[in-house]
């Protein structure tokens, strides 16, 4: 899409009559067709299904805006089914990391790995790797995915974009996990395209009737925020260059640092279980009480930080983007991430700066349910990166 059009941008040119609906979705659909052979980030491309949707578009906040929706997202999926109705048109599905991998961060769509447009060596990370690559790249300007460990965040951060999780709950979703690890969302490259289209999805839903109220289009005004800043949240020790470049624009926004101590039980003694339990499999009783052990003690000391401060600083990846073909290793660069899936809380992915010329991506976690104020910090940080190379 020339010029990576926002999908703000877009909806309000094809409700102008500025140019059609059939225009946009017939240009992404020529950049998927052009791009995808050297990113392999498609799993299918629906012309015929995109098409006859652009022809039906008729207003919409979301008006003519192509998108692509996760491989195996369900045909019911609210998500989806409410972009739709905002006028905004599905052009294919994008690739997930293969079943069975040792890591999620990577892209697979039957016969090759996705990479980076950034970095054609790269991964985009995962799982929604397909979705964050050609978003990226400028194909499409959001893309739907699901996040139970960081699906939406890190592959947001190795492409230089925008992921959201919000509080759990806050989409609907087809079916709710017994684990509580799983929220759905998009990917963009604008954040209030990002907004919006979390707006739009949000609101109780017959498949899922526990969601969270719908969720209006925040207006937090901006403040001085406080902010913590924790390097990693886990064992593994973030890169220097990755925390030199948070630090650094932590420092050029003028927010006020707190050092405020954390101290979290273990993630992957809660994740596991409740994973299994996600994923429909039986769990040790002695497994499920120390999850739920965890997840209270990570729960009450969050609550503690965030009687000091407004939001929490983390990295989303403690490492750039790694190597397409390291998929057989066991990578952890995700640490961060899967934190806040055990939890709930809001957390959003934004470009920081570069290092080594590849995206760094910063992570903002809030309250529980003050979505927007993740969002209003995370404008504050978040760094407008240049289209990648391969666009």
């Amino acid at each position: 899409m020339p010029g990576r059009r926002s999908a703000l941008g877009i909806g309000a040119a094809v409700r102008a009559g500025a140019i059609s609906a059939v225009e946009v979705v017939e240009e992404a659909i020529a950049a998927a067709r052009r791009l995808d052979p050297v990113l392999h980030f498609l799993e299918g491309l629906d012309v015929r299904g995109a098409r006859a949707a652009a022809r039906r578009v008729d207003g919409g906040l979301l008006a003519g805006v192509p998108f692509l929706i996760k491989v195996r997202t369900p045909v019911e999926s609210p998500l989806v089914e409410r972009l739709v109705a905002a006028g905004a048109v599905p052009i294919g599905w994008s690739t997930r990391a293969r079943p069975g991998a040792r890591s999620q961060t990577f892209g697979w769509n039957g016969t090759d790995y996705t990479r980076n447009p950034w970095d054609l060596t790269r991964s985009p990370g995962g799982s929604t790797a397909g979705g964050a690559a050609a978003v990226a790249a400028g194909v499409v300007p959001l893309a739907t995915g699901g996040d139970s460990g960081g699906s939406l965040r890190i592959p947001a951060s190795f492409c230089g974009v925008v992921g959201f999780k919000g509080t759990y709950g806050r989409i609907p979703r087809p079916s709710r996990g017994l684990g509580g690890l799983v929220t759905a969302g998009v990917i963009g490259a604008n954040l209030d395209d990002v907004i919006i289209a979390t707006s739009i999805a949000t609101g109780s839903h017959r498949l899922d009737p526990a969601a969270l109220p719908l969720w209006p289009v925040p207006t937090t005004p901006d403040r001085p925020w406080r902010v913590a800043y924790h390097s990693t949240l886990g064992v593994p020790p973030v890169d220097p260059a990755v925390d030199r470049v948070i630090r650094d624009r932590l420092a050029a926004t003028g927010l006020e640092v707190i050092d405020v101590p954390l101290e979290l039980q273990p993630t992957e003694d809660a994740w596991l279980p409740l994973s299994g339990l996600d994923n429909g499999r039986g769990i040790d009783p002695a497994a499920a009480n120390r999850a739920r052990e965890v997840r209270d003690h990570n729960n009450i000391a969050l609550a503690d930080l965030f009687t000091q401060v407004d939001a929490l600083v983390t990295p989303t990846t403690l490492t750039v983007a790694h190597g397409y073909d390291q998929h057989d290793e066991t990578i952890v660069t995700g640490d961060p991430c899967w934190v806040f899936n055990v939890t709930g809380h809001p957390a959003v992915s934004v470009p920081a700066g570069r290092a080594d010329g590849l995206p760094v991506g910063l992570q903002v976690v809030a309250p529980h349910g003050s979505d927007d104020v993740a969002l209003a910090v995370a404008r504050r940080l978040l760094v407008d990166l240049p289209v990648p190379p391969v666009h």
